[in-house]
């Protein structure tokens, strides 16, 4: 199969740094993922502030979805989308280290909506309004972590002669083919998004319009978009009744993302 492609095949491998009489292997999507979540507390900061919304609160706010986006990024990806290798390290805890689980970007969101509620529990202040700065700000970072997933391409399509197509895609054995990648994908979405909340920024938009709009112009690109993600056999993610796991959380999102975008349209206007 040849076409002309607009990507060839190339790998960011990991790093190995020295530490002392240590070495410490580094992954770019670890690297990538650091910038992200400082990328994303730095813009939804000046998003508070330009905005008039408390920089305390929103930094409150940030460590508590933190704590939670992490672990429960981990715990779900293991449940959903290698559980095998999951409950296998829970009868066998030891071999965690030589068996290493993936995360899952939407398993982070659903910790990160745990951890708002308990924000508002434990503050009583109100989600919509201080999440607006993090739905502003997640596209930013959100974009640098999927840039992160495509220069290591662990996130396969089916095979393409698509333009964007990445040529020789190494998975599995030779021949290797162009394949689709989703990684590249998801970031061009995202690089969008924040594209078109620059521009709604430029005028006074209600509070929590930006939660809203993230999950409504987000999840239905995620729910097509996987349709193009390699089969299982050839390393693509596991299905359920033919669908992503992340499918069904899209499905999820559209609905909320509805739900929240007419509970603003009924609240107050936000002040100029």
């Amino acid at each position: 199969m040849t076409a002309l492609l607009l990507i060839p095949w190339f790998r960011w491998e990991p790093i190995l740094v020295e530490i002392g009489k240590h070495e410490v292997t580094v992954y770019p999507f670890q690297i990538t993922v650091g910038v992200a979540v400082l990328v994303v507390l730095a813009v939804a900061v000046v998003f508070a502030r330009r905005h008039q919304r408390s920089v305390e609160a929103t930094l409150d706010f940030a460590v508590h979805i933190l704590l939670l986006a992490f672990p429960v990024s981990y715990l779900l990806n293991g449940i959903f989308y290698e559980p095998d290798t999951f409950f296998y390290l829970l009868s066998n805890p030891s071999e965690a280290l030589a068996r290493r689980l993936g995360w899952t970007m939407y398993g982070g969101v659903i910790g990160g909506i745990i951890g708002a509620w308990v924000w508002k529990w434990h503050r009583r202040g109100s989600i919509l309004a201080t999440a607006d700065a993090f739905a502003f700000a997640g596209p930013f970072g959100w974009c640098i972590a999927r840039t992160g997933c495509f220069v290591v391409h662990d996130h396969p399509g089916r095979i393409s002669n698509f333009a964007l197509a990445v040529a020789d895609y190494r998975i599995g054995a030779p021949p290797y083919l162009p394949r689709h990648d989703l990684g590249l994908y998801d970031a061009i979405v995202l690089a969008a998004i924040a594209s078109v909340f620059l521009v709604l920024s430029r005028a006074p938009r209600k509070p929590g319009i930006y939660v809203g709009l993230l999950a409504l112009l987000y999840a239905p690109c995620r729910f097509v978009l996987d349709f193009l993600r390699a089969p299982v056999a050839e390393g693509g993610d596991i299905r359920y009744a033919g669908l992503t796991p992340s499918q069904y959380i899209s499905i999820g999102l559209i609905v909320a993302g509805i739900l929240v975008v007419r509970r603003v349209n009924t609240s107050a206007a936000e002040p100029s």
